[in-house]
């Protein structure tokens, strides 16, 4: 039988207990709390380097490859000019070659990579046309068709390289704007190019 001291005993030491238990739980719910939002934070650093670091390889490889396509243009330009002779530049390595293709097949936005596959096909097409005219030159008394085809590579050459030209505008126009935040990483660049439209405007 209890006594209403005991009874009254019971009662804080019960309610005590209750509190220390309250006290208790709050704790570690506050410490999980916090732990998560440490995760959260410690998650979110994680992406930020990470896309730095992207950011910044991004940037390495569209240096690299705005100097080859403009390293590229000049030997389009030494390629049997309207006016001439213009010197070629110094021959690229393969090494070189590889080393540029890989940064930006690694690094590149599937867009700038679509756009450079395109610059090469009229890359490829100056290269035809110019091995298509040497060979007839050289040849004595060539066949009657292949010097029907060095003539038309002959009227043809001039539109590959404009072609050529406006892939490259393309490709810069496409990095400068992933570069600078104005489209994402492999969107499309939808708006006029700043060159053609200087150019529309002269």
């Amino acid at each position: 039988m209890h006594t209403p001291v005991m009874s009254t005993f019971v009662t804080l030491l019960t309610g005590g207990g209750l509190v220390a238990a309250g006290t208790a739980l709050s704790a570690l719910v506050n410490n999980w709390l916090g732990s998560r939002r440490d995760e959260r934070a410690r998650a979110h650093e994680r992406q930020v380097a990470q896309e730095a670091l992207g950011q910044e390889r991004r940037d390495r490889a569209y240096t690299e490859l705005g100097v080859y396509l403009s390293r590229q243009a000049d030997w389009a330009r030494s390629v049997r000019p309207f006016l001439g002779p213009v010197p070629a530049p110094p021959p690229l390595s393969p090494e070189e070659h590889w080393r540029v293709e890989t940064l930006v097949m690694i690094h590149g936005s599937p867009e700038v990579r679509r756009l450079l596959e395109q610059w090469g096909q009229e890359a490829r097409k100056i290269e035809y046309a110019d091995a298509t005219v040497t060979a007839a030159d050289k040849a004595a008394g060539a066949a009657p068709e292949l010097e029907e085809q060095a003539r038309q590579e002959r009227l043809a050459i001039e539109g590959y390289k404009k072609a050529m030209y406006e892939r490259a505008d393309a490709i810069r126009d496409q990095m400068w704007a992933e570069l600078v935040g104005r489209v994402e990483p492999g969107t499309s660049l939808a708006a006029p190019s700043r060159r053609r439209m200087l150019r529309r405007r002269n």
